[in-house]
C-alpha cells in the first residue's frame, strides 16, 4: 500500500489523467455499444412497409395465381413470393422464345387489383429449362407501383 502512495505522490498528475482517459474511454464504448444495439433491433425494412396491412395478398391468392401462369401450355411451373412491398414472380418454359414468357408476365398483372399494383413492384424472371448457352434466357423485369409499364433486360431475340 506504501508503494502506491508513493506511486500516487511522484506521479500524481499522470494518475489523474490516466484515472480521466479511462472515465472517457468506458463513455464512449458505452455509447458505441448502445447505438450499435439499437440500430441491430430495427425492423429490416424500416417505414417502408408503413399501409401494408391496407392492400395484404394472401399466400393463397398467390397460389392461385402460380395456378392461373402454369395453365399456359409452355409452361412448365411458376413460383411466387413477397418479400417486403416486392411480388417475386419465377416463370419456368418447356419452349418458346422471350416474347412469349413476356406476354406470360403481361398477362399475369391483370390478376392483380389497381390497388395492389399501385402499393407493390413487380418482379419478373422468366427461364426456359434446358437452357442451353446460346439463348437470351433468362430475362427480367421489373414494374414499379408508381409505372404501368414493365422494364425489361435488353435482350436480342
Amino acid at each position: 500500500m506504501n508503494k502506491l502512495k508513493g506511486f500516487y505522490k511522484n506521479n500524481r498528475v499522470f494518475v489523474i489523467l490516466m484515472g480521466i482517459a479511462a472515465i472517457c474511454l468506458a463513455i464512449v464504448l458505452t455509447i458505441l455499444v448502445i447505438y450499435f444495439l439499437n440500430s441491430s433491433r430495427g425492423n429490416l425494412h424500416g417505414n417502408r412497409l408503413n399501409g401494408i396491412e391496407t392492400v395484404p395478398i394472401s399466400d393463397n391468392r398467390l397460389r392461385e395465381l402460380e395456378a392461373l401462369i402454369e395453365e399456359n401450355e409452355i409452361v412448365e411451373r411458376a413460383s411466387t413470393r413477397i418479400m417486403g412491398r416486392i411480388i417475386y414472380i419465377n416463370i419456368f418454359l418447356n419452349d418458346g422464345r422471350p416474347a412469349n414468357g413476356q406476354e406470360i408476365a403481361i398477362n399475369s398483372l391483370e390478376f392483380f387489383s389497381e390497388d395492389e399494383l399501385s402499393f407493390y413492384d413487380v418482379s419478373f424472371i422468366v427461364d426456359l429449362l434446358g437452357d442451353i448457352d446460346e439463348t437470351v434466357f433468362p430475362i427480367m423485369g421489373y414494374k414499379n407501383s408508381n409505372n404501368r409499364i414493365i422494364s425489361w433486360t435488353n435482350f436480342n431475340e
